[in-house]
């Protein structure tokens, strides 16, 4: 008798053996299907993944109406010709805003230096000096396009955000190629960004150019690579989203982003400008976290690709808002995401809800019919809605136990490591193994439809919440639903034959692809802006876009790759992978663990102590045999968190600040205060902290109103209240308060200069090449405690 030959495709080469391709319980269409399947989703990702990648520069001869990264990059090296930091207030700044101003008065424009004192809502004050320029449009009101030239005390910043300097630069170069806009297009370089907006404050307060801007375009940098991501708009997004796509030549962008963006503690200068009724866009990339806030954010470590891609942003999207109308933008917010940064797609954020119902009620309907025609039983249905919790919940759980076991063994001591591709690896292979053990289960049970049923009513409740709770992700769950009850009406009218088991795939295959495209960028740019910490989050999510194949998984159990299970093949690369990402180090010279060195001297017990603060809560060895330390849980300070090591340090007698009252009355039962904070020895910081007890109200620095450290930032200072100058001058700043009555109140006074004393270079020459200082870095510090008596 002659041998009877299969249908499917040959894949004798992989050793691959399906089960049966009957629809009936426990059987489902063959895996060929399920193969085709998974070649396009790992093209999907692998488009997403070059896609995401930073456009080509331009180089220095692109044509003068255009953005290049190689001009901008000129103008970068001629901006920062050295590595050093420049935070507010210091000589370094100043250089650096003299050579702003030169750029832009070579181009034509007459720059104007803004100087302010101001403070931000949370207790941070400095004196700011903002760089303006403007260009003539044909009506008054403007569009704004900024960025900020301040760096952290420990990095010279040039990629944060040196590069959002030169783009505004570039762009400014730009714009007197093009024609004249309808708007003015008001150019604002601010300072003390990262003290806390403090320019940004003192523009939308005090500068005559800020009444007339109705719209900005602002440009920072949270890493040094990655594509430029339009990452949040004003109150009018549907707007400004419209006006960004219509002209960005790479549009890279996503509500997912800016609804996250939201719950974050993270502001940028475009938050000021929101909070006075700004409309326009924000842009950042995130990528390549180590040079972020250290000595690595330099030259060498800019990406041109990243900064081309800004200043394309920036360019097209500061020309399209002076052109627009400006008067009065619908307030409305939009629902969008782009798609291989080629079209972007959008609706209105208050469709969300409307077509969640819509679609859910159309999924709803086919699984009711399904029901009725018998070929789902409510046992079936139980068994589907329940495999497909178990997935996504089994996943989660199964990632946060991953991450417990890999963290005991130390080789995660960090949120970023230096090697993290091994990690990530483990963490989405884990969810395809769960998957597939898992439908392998589950389809035995509740047979295919039972199980597509399931994951489409757990796919369905999940569209209507996140519409109602969080719009802006919702399209995510909203799209794969309309296709997965679309893609299922003609298997509901089918006859159980060929056709029945072809739209049968297609029920489960369109919807999937649907699923994976339009949340996998988001997916794979998650590590990036949030860490290893996410990963079990980043695995449970690999999982649910994947659901919708739960229904075709069950041969896949047993089926085999060159006689191995393909389940244990899973199993063994996810062992593998956390293996890996155990044995390499998680810190090099290019991923360096952050490593701050204090100097501490408390002016009242003339004890010093040098203060080590490794971001993973252990001491280098290099470190821990230069000196003799002891650990601690808490700072050495009370407002302090997180583990620290403290050893002996000489007593060099240096002046500590002081804080002098000069006014004291009592008015409604309240005692009311003018004092006097001054850095004897010139440090440029200097702050005074109330302990958490302390009902301390109305405080004014310089005539300025100050707000305490709130939220989140309370925390971190354990409740204290702190109120700080960045840019202390010599004769000291005033502060006004008023505390409440009858109790007494010790403060505490603490200055800081940015540079440990000689006495501790050998500690510096200790620190390994592994670790760097960052934020603030290493710093010389200064207290004494003041009571003041009701």
């Amino acid at each position: 008798m002659k041998k009877r030959e299969s249908p499917r495709p040959n894949w004798a080469k992989l050793q691959l053996t399906p089960t049966g391709e009957s629809l009936g319980k426990g059987n489902q269409p063959g895996i060929h299907r399920l193969l085709q399947t998974a070649s396009i989703l790992a093209a999907i990702f692998l488009v997403s993944l070059y896609r995401l990648q930073p456009p080509v520069p331009k180089p220095a001869n692109a044509p003068p109406n255009q953005f290049s990264a190689g001009r901008a990059m000129e103008v970068l090296g001629r901006i920062l010709p050295d590595a050093k930091p420049h935070p507010t207030g210091s000589q370094a700044n100043d250089a650096v805003r003299d050579r702003i101003i030169h750029e832009l008065a070579s181009l034509g424009y007459s720059p104007e230096i803004e100087t302010a004192f101001a403070c931000d809502g949370y207790g941070t004050c400095a004196t700011v000096h903002n760089v303006v320029a403007r260009l003539d449009g044909s009506d008054e009101s403007s569009s704004l396009l900024s960025a900020h030239y301040d760096s952290v005390p420990s990095g010279p910043g040039a990629s944060d955000d040196g590069t959002g300097v030169a783009a505004v630069v570039e762009i400014a170069r730009a714009l007197k190629a093009l024609p004249a806009p309808r708007h003015s297009i008001l150019i604002l370089i601010d300072d003390g960004e990262e003290a806390g907006l403090l320019g940004a404050r003192a523009f939308v307060d005090s500068s005559p150019w800020a009444r007339n801007v109705r719209a900005a375009v602002n440009v920072d940098a949270r890493g040094a690579a990655g594509p430029s991501l339009m990452f949040e708009t004003g109150t009018a997004s549907e707007w400004a989203v419209r006006l960004y796509t219509m002209h960005a030549p790479r549009p890279a962008t996503s509500s997912i982003f800016y609804t996250a963006y939201k719950q974050l503690p993270n502001n940028t200068d475009f938050t000021v400008f929101k909070d006075v009724g700004y409309q326009g866009l924000n842009f950042a990339y995130v990528g390549d976290e180590f040079p972020y806030h250290a000595p690595l954010d330099n030259l060498m470590n800019v990406n041109p690709g990243s900064l081309q891609h800004q200043g394309d942003n920036a360019l097209s999207s500061v020309v399209a808002l002076a052109n627009a109308d400006l008067a009065n933008p619908p307030q409305s917010e939009a629902v969008f995401f782009d798609l291989l940064e080629h079209w972007t797609v959008r609706w209105p954020a208050s469709w969300a809800i409307k077509m969640a119902v819509l679609f859910d009620l159309l999924l709803l309907l086919q699984i009711a019919w399904l029901f009725w025609s018998e070929r789902v039983t409510r046992k079936d249905l139980w068994w589907g809605i329940y495999g497909w919790f178990f997935i996504v919940v089994a996943t989660g759980v199964s990632g946060y136990t991953l991450e417990i076991l890999i963290r005991l063994t130390g080789a995660i001591p960090v949120n970023w490591v230096a090697h993290p591709l091994p990690i990530e690896i483990s963490f989405w292979t884990l969810a395809v193994a769960l998957l597939v053990i898992s439908a392998g289960y589950f389809v035995q049970r509740a047979g295919f439809w039972g199980l597509w049923c399931g994951v489409w009513i757990g796919w369905a409740l999940l569209s209507f919440l996140i519409a109602w709770l969080a719009n802006g992700i919702s399209y995510v769950f909203v799209l794969p639903s309309a296709i997965a009850g679309l893609a299922v009406l003609p298997h509901t009218v089918a006859r159980r034959d060929a056709r029945a088991l072809n739209t049968a795939e297609l029920a489960t295959i369109l919807p999937a692809i649907m699923a994976w495209s339009v949340g996998i960028a988001p997916l794979i740019l998650l590590y990036d802006g949030l860490g290893i910490r996410v990963l079990p989050f980043s695995a449970m999510i690999v999982a649910l876009l994947l659901t919708p194949l739960a229904p075709l998984c069950g041969d896949l159990r047993s089926a085999a790759l060159k006689g191995v299970p393909v389940s244990k093949l899973l199993i063994a690369v996810t062992a593998t992978a956390a293996f890996v990402s155990v044995i390499v180090p998680p810190y090099s010279a290019k991923a360096p663990e952050r490593v701050n060195i204090q100097y501490w001297e408390d002016a009242d017990s003339g004890n010093s102590q040098w203060i080590v603060h490794p971001a993973s809560g252990r001491l280098p060895d290099a470190i821990r045999i230069a000196a003799t330390f002891h650990s601690i849980d808490h700072g050495p300070f009370p407002w302090e968190h997180g583990t620290a090591f403290l050893s002996e340090a000489p007593d060099l007698k240096l002046a500590a600040p002081t804080f002098t009252v000069l006014e004291s009355a009592q008015d409604s039962g309240r005692q009311q205060y003018r004092t006097l904070l001054r850095s004897e020895r010139g440090a440029p910081e200097a702050m005074v902290l109330f302990p958490p007890d302390a009902d301390v109200e109305t405080v004014r620095v310089n005539n300025q109103p100050a707000e305490p450290q709130s939220g989140r930032l309370s925390e971190y200072f354990d409740g204290w209240k702190v109120y700080r100058c960045v840019t202390m001058p010599a004769e000291g700043i005033e502060m006004a308060f008023t505390l409440g009555p009858g109790k007494a109140v010790q403060l505490e006074v603490v200055d800081a200069t940015y540079k440990l004393p000689v006495e501790g270079n050998f500690l510096l020459h200790a620190r390994p090449l592994t670790a760097t200082a960052s934020q603030e870095g290493d710093v010389t510090v200064v207290s004494r405690r003041v009571q003041l008596l009701p």
